[in-house]
């Protein structure tokens, strides 16, 4: 591996760590909270993939759309777009291709997105002992993903559909199907099987996922403890944190935390 030219596709952040790996160049990236970008593109084709935290996007002609954490966004090179970050850091790993470049503006938000992210955001923390084949492993699930059902961005959407998925990002969100589509107004059965149609996988992936994404932020805070951070992330307890961290991301929550202070 080796560090990539020193302007990748990164949204003006600020980069802790980038690696080159096969024809990518991965950052991981931190955007400053109220950050404005006007209307610009880049070089290559790039993307975008949402840790933590929201930020806005215009790409194009369409109207300005809110990113959240489990999002992959896929734009080819000179794709001009404007960005605007919240009240709140986001994190995000930025892909910057420097082979074959992508062909049309994607987004998409899936459990599989949630999940390879976070392996890849857990592997990057593993940094000098990090594999370049596992590296490019996950760039590459992850570029498959975002282009897994290939239909270009839409300007708009279905509504109650973006806001059942915003509804499972609350903290605590709908504990259960009957929950969820009451307070979308759609019946239980029909909100999963749309559900399922619009972002490829079930309510219950990826709520399952969001879960255990709040988990691995959570080891970060040296305050809190294993227990509470299985009980802040949902978990009924600090076994069934760990068997799903394991899991995920074939380690355990102890010895992800200390890899995570020793970088």
């Amino acid at each position: 591996m080796k560090p990539p030219d020193p302007t990748p596709g990164v949204m003006s952040g600020v980069s802790d760590l980038a690696i080159q790996v096969g024809s990518y160049a991965v950052t991981l990236t931190r955007l400053a909270p109220g950050l404005r970008l006007p209307r610009h593109a880049h070089e290559k084709g790039t993307l975008n993939v949402v840790l933590d935290g929201h930020f806005g996007e215009a790409v194009g002609r369409c109207r300005m759309e809110t990113h959240g954490p489990a999002t992959a966004i896929l734009k080819p090179a000179g794709a001009v777009h404007e960005n605007v970050v919240g009240k709140s850091l986001v994190e995000c790993l930025v892909v910057d291709f420097r082979g074959s470049d992508p062909r049309a503006v994607m987004m998409r938000r899936s459990a599989e997105v949630a999940r390879v992210g976070g392996r890849l955001r857990v592997e990057l923390a593993r940094h000098p002992d990090v594999s370049s084949l596992v590296i490019e492993e996950l760039v590459v699930l992850l570029v498959a993903e975002s282009t897994a059902t290939p239909s270009p961005v839409r300007c708009v959407g279905d509504r109650w559909l973006e806001q059942a998925r915003e509804l499972l990002h609350e903290e605590p969100g709908p504990q259960s199907l009957g929950e969820l589509g009451r307070r979308v107004d759609r019946h239980p059965v029909y909100v999963a099987r749309a559900f399922r149609a619009r972002f490829g996988c079930s309510v219950g992936e990826y709520a399952r996922h969001l879960r255990l994404e709040r988990a691995r932020r959570l080891l970060h805070d040296r305050r809190v403890t294993l227990l509470e951070a299985a009980d802040r992330a949902g978990y009924s307890d600090q076994s069934h944190m760990t068997r799903d961290f394991q899991r995920q991301y074939r380690t355990s929550p102890g010895v992800y935390r200390k890899r995570v202070r020793q970088g």
